[in-house]
């Protein structure tokens, strides 16, 4: 009984050694031989820079544990733009490239159809949270209004979810909160706040800014989850007040009726200058008359 285990043990080893060596392994090694064509960079490209084809070549490169969303033509790579450093002989994937020119604010290139990218001024302390503002925030807007001697704060409905894109200071440069100031740097002060909004969300900023003081309040931070909630219910808010926007816009003239050219002053002016004409016309005859007399 022993001899026959280890003989059926025997067997299946020598089986198992033939599955390897004829199958197994060449399996691998067609794998780690097989070659494919990538576009790989040749020359060094800065971040932002536009790629041309003189940086980037067609090389043949093994494709085992290759990505499948590496470039594999030059021309999905070329009249793009780096959107990190790029080395020679670095291969390309999306995420290194970007389709659309990169600004010094990477929030800025990703706005949505149909909306805007507005700042408002901090015109104290207290109205930008003391200065702890972030990008990614949802904030609710408040207006409060001097002259409004009854009701001087006023609740906004359209701007009670706003998401916040940056925060500057005032020479326009980032300001990041996410890490303390070293011993001997200066904190930087909140000068303006960009933020999202739609159209109709613009106008009120704008207008709220120039009649009194806009003052923010955090509504979350660092919770997507909660913060796609809140901007949904942003947009229901929106869609209530204003519609989906499919109706066409009434378009209303820029310029008062009275700096308007008036058609009745042509018209007048016309009809003196055709009644000026007959005037000498009948007393160049009326002269004609007296002569022959």
């Amino acid at each position: 009984m022993k001899m026959n285990n280890r003989f059926i043990y025997g067997i299946l080893s020598i089986v198992l050694a033939a599955v390897i060596a004829f199958i197994a392994i060449p399996a691998v090694t067609s794998k780690t031989s097989s070659t494919c064509g990538i576009a790989r960079m040749k020359n060094a490209v800065p971040r932002g820079t536009l790629i041309t084809a003189d940086d980037v070549e067609l090389a043949e490169v093994g494709g085992f544990n290759l990505p499948d969303s590496v470039a594999r033509q030059t021309q999905d790579v070329i009249g793009t733009y780096a959107a990190t450093d790029l080395f020679p002989g670095d291969y390309i994937l999306p995420e290194k490239v970007s389709s659309v020119p990169l600004s010094s604010d990477l929030s800025l290139n990703g706005i949505p159809d149909g909306m805007v990218a507005i700042s408002i001024t901090t015109q104290t302390l207290a109205t930008a949270l003391s200065d702890k503002l972030q990008g990614g925030d949802i904030i609710r807007l408040y207006h409060y209004d001097d002259d409004n001697e009854l009701e001087p704060v006023t609740d906004i409905p359209e701007l009670r979810f706003v998401k916040v894109l940056s925060v500057t200071d005032s020479k326009g440069l980032d300001v990041d909160y996410t890490t303390p100031p070293e011993e001997d740097e200066e904190r930087q002060q909140t000068a303006t706040i960009t933020v999202l909004a739609t159209p109709e969300q613009a106008l009120l900023l704008t207008r709220y800014e120039n009649e009194g003081r806009l003052h923010v309040a955090l509504i979350t931070r660092g919770n997507e989850k909660l913060a796609e909630e809140l901007l949904g219910r942003q947009s229901e808010i929106l869609l209530t007040l204003y519609g989906d926007g499919t109706e066409e816009e009434a378009l209303e003239p820029s310029m008062d009726a009275k700096d308007k050219p008036s058609e009745t002053a042509d018209t007048d002016a016309d009809a003196g200058t055709e009644s000026k004409d007959a005037q000498t016309a009948e007393d160049e005859n009326s002269t004609e008359d007296t002569k022959e007399e």
